[in-house]
């Protein structure tokens, strides 16, 4: 690699970080007051758009994907605004790293992060709260790619934990899936705790 293309990779980063710290400050600012309004998703929606970025970036690309399908029909429903502020409420409890990623809760879960995740012919059991969508979303996403859906079993392909996850796993009631998993791979069968990022890029 020259000496250009490793400056402007640095370069290239260092904008794409600075672009992802503005949208989780626009998202503090925007659900300050804890709702958002149709002026806010408006506003959002048109920032992301003219930062093509972060908008194709994770997480700017689910929130874009949510935006796009909440005004969609050109009617916000209090269940759509809802699940709007809830995901911005746990975006702002993150931190980027110097890729411009947002670092999750659920990096701090035990998944294989250099798991490779197909979709077609393999099996996905999802547990946690997702950016995606709801775990039904993320279900049909599965499925309409050829995948299948399971429980945690002998032959579970993979476990996606949903971004927005607490790291406090073991407190919580999908942690039972995990711990299941777990004991899967420690009987040695071939199931893969995968994050939902590593999930959503195979997508």
């Amino acid at each position: 690699m020259s000496e250009y293309a490793a400056v402007r990779i640095a370069t290239d980063a260092r904008l794409l970080k600075r672009g992802c710290e503005s949208l989780l400050g626009i998202a503090a600012g925007l659900i300050a007051d804890g709702e958002l309004n149709e002026r806010e998703i408006q506003f959002l929606s048109t920032w992301l758009s003219e930062n093509p970025e972060v908008a194709e970036t994770w997480p700017g690309k689910v929130v874009s994907k949510r935006i796009k399908e909440v005004l969609s029909d050109g009617r916000i429903s209090d269940d759509e605004r809802a699940y709007l502020v809830g995901t911005l409420t746990q975006l702002i409890g993150g931190s980027f790293s110097d890729d411009g990623v947002i670092a999750s809760s659920a990096t701090a879960l035990p998944v294989d992060e250099e798991a490779d995740v197909r979709i077609e012919d393999e099996s996905f059991c999802f547990t946690g709260k997702f950016l995606f969508g709801t775990r039904s979303a993320c279900e049909r996403a599965v499925e309409a790619r050829h995948g299948r859906v399971c429980p945690v079993k002998r032959g579970l392909s993979y476990l996606v934990i949903g971004e927005l996850t607490s790291p406090d796993w073991k407190y919580s009631s999908f942690g039972h899936k995990i711990e299941a998993a777990i004991k899967l791979k420690e009987s040695g069968f071939a199931v893969k705790i995968v994050s939902e990022a590593q999930w959503v890029a195979a997508l």
